[in-house]
């Protein structure tokens, strides 16, 4: 519940015309940074992620990266509600053809968690629901659902097949239509949790880059070498020749110490950034920002932003 006090005191304080907020002073789960002209837009799960009290999520612009001004609630649920009512997660914002997409995770009474989209004609919104049904198969549960342009310019949705559901969860991909509505063709299983030396059951936030012709795909999970899920939440990555696979799992985590679900975005600087939210613990998350280093195909956490 205390997220959704913030989303509350964000409409307060850009009604009063209030200072903006820092980086790390702000509480969000999943943070995603779209750059789009100048201006970089904050967007993570800002609701009540846990409950059953209604949903939705807050935006934050700012040009440095450091203070951020927040510009209210961006997508409400439907009224009345259709296939997300409620835990409103990790929504990812994205430009194309001059229009913006909100893909994001949902659950309500009369369906199975899963991630649709929405969209605006700015940035700012107000946000609507595409459709009255989720992207990601029906029978399933499932969450994160991320947008990738390949080289060749076709889009995929890679998304997560719940833990909760299958025991051990999976990481798939699927070609998805021009106007976002609906998933195309054979789905693909790219690899599970506990594929990875460091790794448990879950898998999340998956976010992938391209680079030096190959596919590292950052997900998160909870590190192994704590011994329990305390205070173990963490960012690994998985590298491939070609977009099905198939992935060889870096050895221990990019992201350790508690700290997760990571946005990889490129800031206006030419610099290669990554947010993500510590600790992972309902009230206390918040935003962090780093620079995101690589070399001879080796990644690793940079300095944090502040």
């Amino acid at each position: 519940m205390a997220a959704y006090v913030l989303c509350a005191a964000a409409l307060i304080a850009q009604a009063e015309g209030a200072a903006t907020v820092l980086t790390q002073d702000i509480h969000m789960r999943d943070p995603w940074v779209m750059p789009y002209q100048g201006t970089y837009y904050l967007i993570g799960t800002t609701g009540d992620a846990w409950g059953m009290e209604g949903g939705g999520f807050a935006m934050f612009t700012s040009t440095d990266l450091r203070e951020w001004t927040p510009q209210g609630q961006v997508l409400k649920m439907d009224e009345p509600p259709t296939w997300a009512a409620y835990q409103f997660w990790a929504p990812e914002v994205v430009e194309r053809g001059g229009r913006f997409y909100i893909f994001y995770s949902g659950n309500s009474d009369d369906t199975r968690r899963g991630t649709g989209v929405a969209v605006a004609e700015t940035p700012l919104g107000p946000y609507r629901n595409l459709s009255d049904r989720p992207l990601t198969p029906l029978e399933w549960e499932c969450l994160d659902g991320h947008l990738f342009t390949d080289v060749d310019g076709q889009e995929y949705l890679i998304y997560v097949h719940e833990w909760v559901q299958c025991e051990i969860g999976e990481m798939w991909i699927q070609r998805i239509n021009d106007d976002y509505t609906a998933l195309e063709g054979e789905r693909h299983m790219l690899f599970r949790g506990r594929d990875s030396s460091w790794s448990d059951e879950v898998i999340d936030g998956p976010m992938m880059v391209v680079r030096d012709g190959r596919y590292h795909l950052f997900w998160s999970s909870f590190d192994q070498d704590t011994g329990d899920r305390s205070g173990a939440y963490c960012v690994g990555v998985a590298t491939a020749d070609s977009l099905l696979g198939p992935y060889e799992h870096s050895d221990e985590p990019i992201i350790r110490g508690d700290g997760g679900h990571n946005c990889v975005f490129e800031g206006f600087d030419g610099k290669l950034y990554t947010s993500f939210h510590a600790p992972n613990a309902t009230p206390d998350e918040r935003v962090r920002i780093h620079e995101l280093l690589y070399d001879a195909g080796e990644w690793r956490l940079g300095p944090t932003v502040e």
